[in-house]
Protein backbone atom coordinates (compact mmCIF):
# COMPACT_ATOMS: atom_id res chain seq x y z
CA UNK A 1 0.00 0.00 0.00
CA UNK A 2 3.11 2.55 -0.54
CA UNK A 3 1.30 4.72 -3.30
CA UNK A 4 -2.43 4.69 -1.39
CA UNK A 5 -1.12 7.88 0.26
CA UNK A 6 -0.47 9.59 -2.72
CA UNK A 7 -4.14 8.09 -4.00
CA UNK A 8 -5.95 9.43 -1.18
CA UNK A 9 -4.66 13.46 -1.12
CA UNK A 10 -4.66 13.17 -5.28
CA UNK A 11 -8.32 12.08 -4.79
CA UNK A 12 -9.45 13.98 -2.05
CA UNK A 13 -8.68 17.37 -3.70
CA UNK A 14 -10.01 16.14 -7.12
CA UNK A 15 -13.46 16.33 -4.99
CA UNK A 16 -12.68 19.60 -3.39
CA UNK A 17 -12.84 18.37 0.28
CA UNK A 18 -10.92 18.85 3.07
CA UNK A 19 -8.92 16.26 5.34
CA UNK A 20 -11.53 17.54 7.94
CA UNK A 21 -14.49 17.06 6.40
CA UNK A 22 -12.95 13.18 4.37
CA UNK A 23 -12.39 12.16 8.35
CA UNK A 24 -16.02 13.48 9.06
CA UNK A 25 -17.53 11.38 6.45
CA UNK A 26 -14.99 8.22 6.73
CA UNK A 27 -15.52 8.91 10.96
CA UNK A 28 -12.07 8.91 11.65
CA UNK A 29 -10.16 12.13 13.11
CA UNK A 30 -8.70 14.56 10.55
CA UNK A 31 -5.36 14.21 12.22
CA UNK A 32 -5.81 9.78 11.00
CA UNK A 33 -6.25 11.37 7.59
CA UNK A 34 -3.64 13.89 7.72
CA UNK A 35 -1.15 10.52 8.52
CA UNK A 36 -2.76 8.53 5.57
CA UNK A 37 -1.47 11.25 3.26
CA UNK A 38 1.80 11.84 4.77
CA UNK A 39 2.56 7.86 4.77
CA UNK A 40 3.06 7.52 8.42
CA UNK A 41 0.29 4.95 8.80
CA UNK A 42 -2.32 3.63 6.80
CA UNK A 43 -6.26 3.26 6.60
CA UNK A 44 -7.67 0.11 8.36
CA UNK A 45 -8.45 -2.38 5.67
CA UNK A 46 -11.83 -2.37 7.07
CA UNK A 47 -12.20 1.51 5.60
CA UNK A 48 -11.22 1.01 2.32
CA UNK A 49 -14.36 0.40 0.91
CA UNK A 50 -15.79 3.22 2.26
CA UNK A 51 -12.89 5.33 0.84
CA UNK A 52 -13.45 3.56 -2.53
CA UNK A 53 -16.97 4.59 -2.09
CA UNK A 54 -16.40 8.11 -1.25
CA UNK A 55 -14.14 8.29 -3.98
CA UNK A 56 -16.22 6.52 -6.25
CA UNK A 57 -13.62 4.34 -7.22
CA UNK A 58 -12.86 0.99 -6.49
CA UNK A 59 -10.64 -0.48 -3.49
CA UNK A 60 -7.87 -1.84 -6.19
CA UNK A 61 -7.59 1.53 -7.45
CA UNK A 62 -7.90 3.14 -4.31
CA UNK A 63 -4.44 0.66 -3.87
CA UNK A 64 -3.14 1.86 -7.14
CA UNK A 65 -3.53 -1.29 -9.01
CA UNK A 66 -3.90 -0.67 -12.73
CA UNK A 67 -7.25 -2.79 -13.61
CA UNK A 68 -6.23 -3.28 -17.28
CA UNK A 69 -2.55 -4.28 -15.76
CA UNK A 70 -4.15 -6.23 -13.65
CA UNK A 71 -6.08 -8.18 -16.36
CA UNK A 72 -3.20 -8.36 -18.11
CA UNK A 73 -1.17 -9.58 -15.39
CA UNK A 74 -3.55 -12.41 -14.77
CA UNK A 75 -4.30 -13.66 -18.24
CA UNK A 76 -0.03 -13.80 -18.07
CA UNK A 77 -0.02 -16.06 -15.53
CA UNK A 78 -3.14 -18.01 -16.22
CA UNK A 79 -1.26 -18.58 -19.59
CA UNK A 80 1.84 -19.57 -18.49
CA UNK A 81 0.45 -21.75 -15.78
CA UNK A 82 -1.90 -23.80 -18.70
CA UNK A 83 1.13 -23.95 -21.35
CA UNK A 84 2.73 -26.10 -18.62
CA UNK A 85 -0.41 -27.63 -17.27
CA UNK A 86 -1.21 -29.42 -20.95
CA UNK A 87 2.49 -30.76 -20.77
CA UNK A 88 1.19 -32.23 -17.94
CA UNK A 89 3.63 -30.55 -15.46
CA UNK A 90 1.55 -29.34 -12.41
CA UNK A 91 4.32 -28.54 -10.00
CA UNK A 92 5.03 -25.46 -10.89
CA UNK A 93 1.71 -23.79 -12.13
CA UNK A 94 0.32 -24.72 -8.63
CA UNK A 95 2.79 -22.75 -6.63
CA UNK A 96 2.79 -19.74 -9.44
CA UNK A 97 -1.32 -19.36 -8.81
CA UNK A 98 -1.08 -19.77 -5.45
CA UNK A 99 1.33 -17.13 -5.42
CA UNK A 100 -0.46 -15.15 -7.90
CA UNK A 101 -3.79 -15.30 -5.26
CA UNK A 102 -2.10 -14.04 -2.26
CA UNK A 103 -2.13 -11.01 -4.62
CA UNK A 104 -5.53 -11.19 -5.91
CA UNK A 105 -7.71 -13.27 -3.46
CA UNK A 106 -10.84 -14.87 -4.64
CA UNK A 107 -10.05 -14.15 -8.20
CA UNK A 108 -12.03 -16.48 -9.63
CA UNK A 109 -10.35 -16.73 -13.01
CA UNK A 110 -6.81 -17.52 -10.79
CA UNK A 111 -9.20 -20.07 -8.57
CA UNK A 112 -10.62 -21.97 -12.19
CA UNK A 113 -6.67 -22.57 -13.22
CA UNK A 114 -5.42 -23.37 -10.01
CA UNK A 115 -8.80 -26.25 -9.84
CA UNK A 116 -7.58 -27.31 -12.90
CA UNK A 117 -3.85 -27.81 -12.18
CA UNK A 118 -5.16 -29.75 -8.96
CA UNK A 119 -7.29 -32.20 -10.96
CA UNK A 120 -4.78 -32.76 -13.22
CA UNK A 121 -2.41 -33.28 -10.69
CA UNK A 122 -4.66 -35.78 -9.03
CA UNK A 123 -3.84 -38.31 -12.01
CA UNK A 124 -1.41 -39.53 -9.09
CA UNK A 125 -3.44 -41.74 -6.31
CA UNK A 126 -1.74 -40.14 -3.34
CA UNK A 127 -2.23 -36.05 -4.62
CA UNK A 128 -6.18 -36.99 -5.53
CA UNK A 129 -6.24 -37.70 -1.84
CA UNK A 130 -4.33 -34.32 -0.67
CA UNK A 131 -6.17 -32.31 -3.07
CA UNK A 132 -9.54 -34.09 -2.70
CA UNK A 133 -11.19 -31.37 0.07
CA UNK A 134 -9.46 -28.58 -1.84
CA UNK A 135 -10.63 -29.81 -5.49
CA UNK A 136 -14.41 -29.63 -4.11
CA UNK A 137 -13.53 -26.07 -1.94
CA UNK A 138 -12.85 -24.08 -4.81
CA UNK A 139 -15.46 -25.67 -7.06
CA UNK A 140 -18.01 -24.66 -4.81
CA UNK A 141 -16.66 -21.46 -4.03
CA UNK A 142 -16.59 -20.68 -7.96
CA UNK A 143 -20.09 -21.87 -8.72
CA UNK A 144 -21.51 -20.04 -5.54
CA UNK A 145 -20.09 -16.46 -5.84
CA UNK A 146 -18.35 -16.29 -9.68
CA UNK A 147 -20.37 -14.00 -11.86
CA UNK A 148 -18.25 -15.46 -14.43
CA UNK A 149 -20.16 -18.28 -16.71
CA UNK A 150 -17.12 -20.07 -18.10
CA UNK A 151 -15.95 -20.05 -14.04
CA UNK A 152 -18.75 -21.53 -13.22
CA UNK A 153 -19.75 -24.19 -16.08
CA UNK A 154 -15.85 -25.09 -15.56
CA UNK A 155 -15.79 -25.59 -12.45
CA UNK A 156 -19.24 -27.88 -12.36
CA UNK A 157 -17.41 -29.33 -15.27
CA UNK A 158 -14.17 -30.70 -13.23
CA UNK A 159 -16.22 -31.02 -10.32
CA UNK A 160 -18.05 -33.58 -12.00
CA UNK A 161 -14.97 -35.51 -13.19
CA UNK A 162 -13.85 -35.40 -10.11
CA UNK A 163 -16.32 -37.46 -8.39
CA UNK A 164 -16.53 -39.43 -11.16
CA UNK A 165 -12.66 -40.59 -11.07
CA UNK A 166 -13.20 -40.89 -7.29
CA UNK A 167 -16.07 -42.98 -7.61
CA UNK A 168 -18.74 -40.18 -6.12
CA UNK A 169 -21.26 -41.49 -8.39
CA UNK A 170 -24.05 -39.57 -6.51
CA UNK A 171 -22.36 -36.43 -5.95
CA UNK A 172 -21.14 -36.48 -9.89
CA UNK A 173 -24.84 -37.01 -10.93
CA UNK A 174 -25.70 -34.11 -8.43
CA UNK A 175 -23.60 -31.72 -10.09
CA UNK A 176 -24.56 -32.87 -14.03
CA UNK A 177 -27.62 -31.31 -13.01
CA UNK A 178 -26.13 -28.04 -12.86
CA UNK A 179 -24.11 -28.63 -16.26
CA UNK A 180 -25.58 -26.92 -18.98
CA UNK A 181 -27.50 -28.93 -21.56
CA UNK A 182 -25.59 -29.09 -25.04
CA UNK A 183 -29.08 -27.24 -27.05
CA UNK A 184 -29.18 -24.52 -25.07
CA UNK A 185 -25.25 -23.61 -24.51
CA UNK A 186 -24.18 -20.70 -26.34
CA UNK A 187 -22.10 -22.83 -29.01
CA UNK A 188 -25.45 -23.82 -30.16
CA UNK A 189 -27.16 -20.70 -30.45
CA UNK A 190 -24.40 -18.13 -30.87
CA UNK A 191 -24.89 -18.59 -34.75
CA UNK A 192 -28.12 -16.79 -35.32
CA UNK A 193 -26.31 -14.12 -33.66
CA UNK A 194 -23.89 -13.03 -36.31
CA UNK A 195 -24.07 -12.66 -40.15
CA UNK A 196 -21.77 -12.60 -42.88
CA UNK A 197 -17.85 -13.59 -42.45
CA UNK A 198 -18.51 -13.72 -38.30
CA UNK A 199 -21.16 -16.66 -38.94
CA UNK A 200 -18.79 -18.51 -41.45
CA UNK A 201 -15.88 -18.31 -39.10
CA UNK A 202 -17.83 -19.36 -36.36
CA UNK A 203 -19.36 -22.81 -38.21
CA UNK A 204 -15.50 -23.31 -38.74
CA UNK A 205 -14.55 -22.94 -34.97
CA UNK A 206 -17.74 -25.19 -34.73
CA UNK A 207 -17.37 -28.04 -36.56
CA UNK A 208 -13.60 -28.23 -35.74
CA UNK A 209 -14.88 -28.70 -32.13
CA UNK A 210 -17.48 -30.83 -33.03
CA UNK A 211 -14.97 -33.22 -35.15
CA UNK A 212 -12.51 -33.06 -31.99
CA UNK A 213 -15.66 -34.44 -29.71
CA UNK A 214 -16.63 -36.88 -32.70
CA UNK A 215 -13.05 -38.55 -32.65
CA UNK A 216 -13.10 -38.86 -29.10
CA UNK A 217 -16.19 -40.37 -28.96
CA UNK A 218 -14.76 -42.85 -31.55
CA UNK A 219 -11.93 -43.50 -29.96
CA UNK A 220 -13.52 -44.04 -25.89
CA UNK A 221 -16.10 -46.91 -28.08
CA UNK A 222 -13.02 -48.45 -29.40
CA UNK A 223 -11.64 -48.22 -26.33
CA UNK A 224 -14.09 -49.55 -23.71
CA UNK A 225 -15.94 -51.51 -25.98
CA UNK A 226 -15.72 -55.52 -26.81
CA UNK A 227 -14.09 -55.25 -30.10
CA UNK A 228 -11.97 -57.43 -31.60
CA UNK A 229 -8.70 -56.03 -33.06
CA UNK A 230 -10.52 -55.98 -36.25
CA UNK A 231 -13.08 -54.29 -35.38
CA UNK A 232 -10.53 -51.87 -33.48
CA UNK A 233 -8.44 -51.61 -36.58
CA UNK A 234 -11.76 -49.98 -38.67
CA UNK A 235 -12.81 -47.82 -36.33
CA UNK A 236 -9.08 -46.38 -36.18
CA UNK A 237 -9.33 -46.08 -39.76
CA UNK A 238 -12.81 -44.13 -39.75
CA UNK A 239 -11.18 -42.06 -37.20
CA UNK A 240 -8.31 -41.34 -39.53
CA UNK A 241 -10.40 -40.61 -43.00
CA UNK A 242 -12.94 -38.14 -41.05
CA UNK A 243 -10.05 -36.24 -39.47
CA UNK A 244 -8.65 -35.67 -43.04
CA UNK A 245 -11.47 -35.56 -45.07
CA UNK A 246 -12.89 -32.61 -42.78
CA UNK A 247 -9.57 -31.07 -42.34
CA UNK A 248 -8.99 -30.80 -46.20
CA UNK A 249 -12.38 -29.69 -46.80
CA UNK A 250 -12.93 -26.77 -44.04
CA UNK A 251 -9.07 -25.51 -44.07
CA UNK A 252 -9.64 -26.19 -40.16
Amino acid sequence: MNCINRQIKNLRKSKDITQEQLAEIVGVSPQAVSRWECGTTYPDILLLPRLAEVFNTTVDELLGVNEKQKAEEITNIINEAEKLINKNITVEPIKNLRKALEKYPKNDRLLCTLLYALYVASEDEALCCEYDEEIISIAEWIEKYSVDNYCRNEANRVLFRHYCDTDRKKEALYIATKMADIETCIQRNKYWSLEGKERVEFLKERISDDLRQLLWDIWAFSEHSYLDEIEKSELDKLRENIDNSVNLRFDL
